[in-house]
């Protein structure tokens, strides 16, 4: 299985490695290896976008587990709270206590959920990134492709001759059979 960028290469050495065609500087090209190299792609291209899922999903779970750890402190703060109820000064400490704890946990939640959402837009960012030079990549490859085909179709046109009817014909790309 091929990532997505190293199919894209293998696809550029091809097209790169071709050997000129006869009295031209255009390369000449096996389409069939280019065409298994790109629908090898299209296989993978799938597992990419599993893969942003997944990551998407660990952001969820990031978030989630900030969430029950934040739940968890207010809970042991207002426990603790409750444990310190007896007599009127120890009541007051515990309700000065358990305040300080609730606004420490809930802090400390801010700062858990504040890093987790951080932590997430980074790799949404880097997916995205990644995932545009993957695409501009391909794009590239496959306009490069194109170009190459149509400039190797007009020079077989030249070598062939004029046609018997006098209207221009156009290019017709012909894919071998498997």
């Amino acid at each position: 299985m091929t990532t997505l960028e190293e199919g894209l290469n293998s696809i550029k050495a091809a097209l790169l490695n071709a050997p000129n065609a006869p009295l031209s500087n255009k390369k000449k090209v096996d389409a069939e290896p280019l065409i298994d190299m790109i629908d090898d792609l299209i296989l993978n291209t799938p597992a990419e976008i599993q893969k942003a899922k997944e990551i998407e999903k660990e952001r969820q779970n990031i978030l989630d587990d900030a969430r029950r750890q934040a739940n968890q402190i207010i809970k042991d703060a207002n426990a603790q709270a409750q444990v310190l109820i007896s007599e009127e000064e120890i009541v007051k400490q515990a309700h000065d206590y358990a305040n300080a704890e609730a606004q420490r946990a809930n802090e400390e939640a801010e700062k858990i959920i504040a890093n987790a959402k951080a932590q997430d837009l980074a790799i949404r960012k880097a997916m995205v990134e990644k995932l545009n030079i993957s695409l501009g990549e391909a794009h590239n490859v496959l306009s490069k492709c194109v170009a190459d085909v149509t400039a190797t179709h007009e020079a077989l046109e030249k070598i062939a001759g004029p046609s018997d009817d006098a209207a221009p014909r156009k290019p017709k790309i012909i894919v071998p059979e498997n």
